[in-house]
């Protein structure tokens, strides 16, 4: 009988919220046979060789700049490999999301964009907008930060993706403020060979990739270029016919590795890519007639400081979202045929838009997206131990979006919206022996970037009859950031080991508003993290680490692009308001232990306590009701969808993680991941979300205007994922596998005013493999138990009431777990 590593007595006691949790954890670790992951077999690349069948692999990183046992990092960290991700059926990172602990959406917001944002979350923090510098993580190709087109990264060339918990800027940047996503991708081999690989489901979704490596000139130079596409049919249609959720890629990646020396290697990498989708399949439930908020009392705090009681004055949603079973399937619609007034302007950019004509051409609703990637990596290994290596990146995606704004077949609002981004990384950095009692990092990097969006709206609830370029939604920021970080290690006992690392970045900022004024802004940080390991033994350690981060300097879009009475409008309101909004900051304090109990099981577990200053909120501030529908004149400053403007809130986030790893036999394998999380407001004002126009209350919050200690909207308190995979022979050197993977998320408030809670959701997956040398085959469901639970819900206007009186009314956006689906994929190798 196995002994138990851990005292599960005393987690139940603690981890009070979720004792299924606790105890699927503790069953894991006293060797229940409950869940599984993948057999030595299929260790990480880098992993050391299994001392034997039944043992779990030794799995290296490179998280912090230098090649290191993973269990040995002291930093909540994890890894997949390239048969990792295979093994679970991971195509892009939205399945990645599922096993990593962070969370991954191209549907925040108001979800019509679809795949042109994508909004990555760390521990719970949650950004409210979709620009890049709103993510709480940073997305990462071989160290490169990825600014665009980061929803349809695919998995083809990928070796490992390495998932760091926390604040990462030291090593990786500003980008980084809660956790890193990197994915590395393969070397091209030495022996010439090449993959295909397939997949179809019953609903005719396809991917199909094909790879060719091998060496150009033997012993100097390798080559590997791949190709392929990916293919997700419309699970719906529109009333008018179109599509709803189709998404295409296209792309051509190549790779090549120069060698000339034993100690020195240069790597050269490109990448293009056309992506082209319908219109996003995003439910819309209006509150019209709904009841559940009669009677429903609320509590939040008032202009003067006190406490108020307060019961929602409009029709809207209170206590359990409703879920998709209950509203049907008639929610998921929206006008997918461009409107004659706006063809021209939307399609052939007869209005001039600078960014529009940068994007690929789009004449139908949804998305079109070019992008280009190119990188040069090189290493040189010096004397002593030493080595130097340098990366250089640029990252280019162009995107245009046409959508129906209120996601109903009501003829209401249709705009077009561009996404254009430009990106060059730069970084040199030497490293000591790793081996060393005193080892260290030293660096300088260089990142520049530009981010242009503008849109195009015609409203035709408002009487427009052709589409005009819209100043409120405008914006083109250059962002400049110098700096220069370091690391210094140092083993003080053969038990003990500290280390500090920094970077010291001078963020810089340039935005040029619609009318053309410039403003600019910069700010110096020092972004430390501080650790102190402690290792008893060989195979257990225990470490505490504290870190700050921060994420880029922005601009009030809004108010810089509001003319001089909008301008002096908003200030009557909020007087506090700038050209800039404040810098995100975020302290974090992490307490871990990891331990390799015996050959067949480990651990990882990390609490953590993060203080989040800054957290930017949007609203809109619009005309008052005085001015019917005038816009554009000193007393009415604002066009029709008024202004958004940000302010800053604070939020205090704990949690506890937990990942274990189980060989439970030779052919039987298990892994599991938890995540429990606190997530709080220590201050929420949100007087601008509560007044419409002038000083109008919205009539959902009444008098209140702040709802401090209130739970984070989108959060789920609980995330569960585990696996198993089983192994077993057949005849004739043929192989065979079965694998479960299950997901299961806990309740999510709709917003920060905690209304209502999306029910829990879960997912499971399950697959019968067969494998022979280089060739496999296999059969999968996705969502094998068809559960429709919404992924994502938040708060928006209803604009689908015409005429459109004002913009109180209420209604949720929501997307909704895609219906089970049969599939087949293969892989051959030759």
């Amino acid at each position: 009988m196995h002994p138990n590593p851990l005292p599960c007595g005393a987690l139940r006691q603690h981890v009070r919220p979720a004792p299924t949790v606790v105890a699927l954890a503790c069953a894991l670790l006293m060797g229940a046979p409950a869940l599984a992951q993948t057999a030595p077999a299929e260790a990480a690349p880098g992993a050391e060789a299994a001392a034997a069948t039944n043992a779990l692999p030794t799995v290296t990183v490179t998280a912090r700049k230098r090649s290191e046992k993973m269990l040995e990092v002291p930093m909540s960290i994890q890894s997949f490999s390239e048969k990792d991700l295979r093994a679970s059926g991971s195509t892009d990172i939205k399945d990645l999301t599922t096993q990593a602990g962070f969370n991954f959406s191209s549907a925040q917001g108001s979800g019509a964009q679809g795949r042109a944002f994508g909004v990555t979350t760390f521990r719970g923090l949650q950004g409210e907008l979709n620009f890049p510098w709103e993510n709480s993580g940073g997305v990462f190709i071989d160290g490169i930060f990825i600014s665009g087109g980061v929803s349809s990264i695919g998995m083809t060339d990928v070796a490992r993706v390495e998932v760091l918990k926390g604040p990462q800027n030291a090593f990786f940047g500003r980008s980084t403020f809660g956790g890193a996503v990197n994915f590395i991708t393969k070397q091209p081999a030495g022996q010439l060979r090449g993959t295909i690989n397939a997949s179809l489901n019953q609903r005719g979704s396809n991917d199909v990739d094909v790879t060719i490596e091998g060496p150009l000139i033997p012993d100097l130079l390798n080559g590997r270029i791949s190709f392929g596409s990916r293919n997700k049919t419309a699970l719906y249609h529109a009333t008018d016919g179109g599509n709803l959720g189709a998404e295409n890629t296209k792309f051509v990646a190549g790779t090549l590795h120069f060698s000339p020396t034993d100690d020195l290697w240069v790597r050269l990498r490109g990448h293009y890519q056309k992506d082209e989708d319908s219109t996003p399949a995003t439910a819309f439930v209006p509150a019209a007639g709904n009841t559940s908020c009669t009677g429903a009392t609320y509590t939040g705090i008032g202009r003067d400081g006190k406490s108020v009681q307060y019961t929602p004055g409009t029709a809207y949603f209170c206590g359990t979202i409703p879920s998709f079973k209950d509203v049907g399937a008639g929610v998921i619609d929206a006008n997918t045929a461009i409107p004659a007034g706006a063809y021209a302007a939307f399609v052939n950019n007869s209005l001039g838009d600078p960014f529009l004509a940068k994007t690929p051409r789009l004449d139908h609703a949804g998305m079109a997206r070019e992008i280009k990637r190119a990188s040069v990596q090189a290493g040189y290994s010096l004397p002593l131990g030493m080595e130097a290596a340098f990366n250089l990146g640029y990252n280019q995606a162009n995107s245009a979006s046409i959508f129906d704004l209120d996601r109903t077949k009501t003829q209401a609002f249709y705009a077009l919206q561009t996404n254009v981004t430009h990106d060059l990384t730069a970084d040199a950095r030497l490293s000591t022996n790793p081996k060393a009692a005193l080892r260290g990092v030293v660096g300088v990097s260089y990142f520049k970037s530009t981010y242009q969006l503008s849109q195009l709206n015609l409203n035709s609830a408002l009487g427009a009859t052709a589409a005009v370029r819209d100043s409120g939604n405008y914006l083109n920021l250059d962002s400049a950031v110098p700096a220069a970080y370091g690391s210094v290690e140092y083993d003080v006992t053969q038990q003990i080991t500290a280390s500090f690392e920094t970077r010291r970045q001078h963020d810089k900022i340039e935005a040029t508003t619609y009318g053309g004024a410039v403003y600019s802004n910069a700010v110096d940080n020092w972004l430390p993290r501080m650790t102190l390991r402690f290792k008893p033994t060989a195979d257990l350690s225990f470490y505490v680490n504290a870190a700050r981060g921060v994420q880029p300097l922005t601009v009030n879009t809004g108010y810089v692009n509001a003319s001089a009475a909008g301008q002096a409008y908003m200030r009557g309101l909020y007087p506090d308001l700038g050209n800039f909004t404040p810098q995100p900051k975020l302290k974090s304090l992490e307490f871990g232990a990891k331990q390799r109990v015996n050959d067949w099981l480990q651990y990882s577990a990390a609490v953590y306590d993060q203080k989040w200053q800054n957290r930017l909120t949007s609203s809109a501030v619009f005309n008052p009701t005085t001015c019917g529908t005038t816009t554009g004149t000193p007393e009415c400053p604002f066009t029709a969808t008024g202004a958004g403007v940000t302010f800053s809130n604070d939020a205090t986030i704990r949690g506890l993680e937990l990942q274990v790893d189980a060989q439970l036999a030779s052919n039987w394998s298990a892994s599991a991941y938890v995540d429990i999380k606190h997530a709080t407001w220590d201050k929420y004002n949100s007087a601008a979300q509560s007044a419409y126009g002038s000083n109008r209350a919205l009539a959902l919050t009444g008098t209140a205007v702040a709802f401090d200690g209130n739970a984070l909207g989108r959060v789920p308190k609980v995330t569960v994922s585990a696996n198993t995979t089983y192994r077993f022979g057949l005849s004739d050197g043929w192989s065979s596998f079965l694998r479960g993977d299950l997901t299961y998320v806990g309740k999510q408030w709709e917003t920060d005013f905690n209304f209502a809670q999306s029910k829990a959701y879960s997912r499971l997956d399950a697959r019968w493999g067969f494998e022979k040398g280089n060739t496999s085959l296999e059969l999968f469901v996705r969502n094998l138990t068809n559960d429709r639970g919404w992924v994502s819900v938040g708060r928006t206007a209803d604009l689908s009431i015409v005429p459109l009186v004002n913009f109180s009314q209420q209604a949720l956006i929501a997307t909704v777990q895609e219906e089970r689906a049969f599939g087949v994929r293969l892989r051959y190798g030759f």
